[in-house]
């Protein structure tokens, strides 16, 4: 009869021990659950503060663009144009060169405002390659700590059409592309947006 007690309390404490650890690996398993969703939700959050960020960037670089397109020297603070003869005159912000038949960097200048000129055709785009870009601070919310956000606004000519559903409108509007990417590294999320800017006239 002992040896029966002591067997059964022998079993007792084996059944224990393994609920005890069971109980410990579910709750080892919903802590680690926790923290997971809580990094996916800290992305989640760092993405859409980048994303806005990126659209307030990218509405500030089209109000530049507007600013250039009317000015008394239009496209005064791209790059000086180049002109094949001597009886040509381009605006600001034009240039033309042979397009490119291998994967080789634009020779189309930007300047250090992010500020570019005709991209030429078949180059390496200018958001894959080593040119200086703008640059605008966005303010994080609610953290309070600023981004510095990266813009390029590259001219694309001054012969579109301003208004392509209506086959009446002949005025020509100035074209721009804008790129805007947030800063990149620190484990934050990394943004880039890009747009076509159909800039009216006055």
């Amino acid at each position: 009869m002992m040896r029966s007690m002591k067997r059964q309390r022998g079993v007792t404490l084996i059944i224990v021990l393994i609920l005890v650890l069971l109980v410990t690996l579910a709750g080892i398993a919903a802590v680690r659950s926790l923290v997971m969703e809580e990094r996916m939700a800290a992305n989640s959050l760092d993405r859409s503060l980048a994303m806005q960020g990126a659209e307030s960037v990218l509405r500030q670089a089209e109000a530049i663009a507007q600013v250039q397109s009317v000015a008394v020297v239009k496209n005064s603070d791209f790059p000086p144009y180049v002109s094949t003869a001597a009886n040509v005159s381009y605006d600001n912000g034009t240039f033309v060169a042979a397009n490119c038949t291998v994967a080789a960097p634009d020779p189309s200048p930007c300047t250090n405002q992010g500020l570019c000129s005709q991209p030429t055709l078949g180059c390496i785009p200018r958001w894959e390659s080593g040119v200086t870009w703008g640059t605008a601070v966005v303010a994080d919310r609610p953290t309070g700590t600023n981004r510095n956000f990266e813009y390029l606004i590259e001219f694309l000519g001054s012969s579109y059409v301003c208004d392509p559903s209506d086959p009446d409108d002949k005025r020509n509007c100035s074209q721009y592309r804008i790129t805007v990417r947030s800063p990149a590294g620190n484990d934050r999320a990394f943004v880039q947006l890009q747009s076509y800017y159909l800039a009216l006239p006055k």
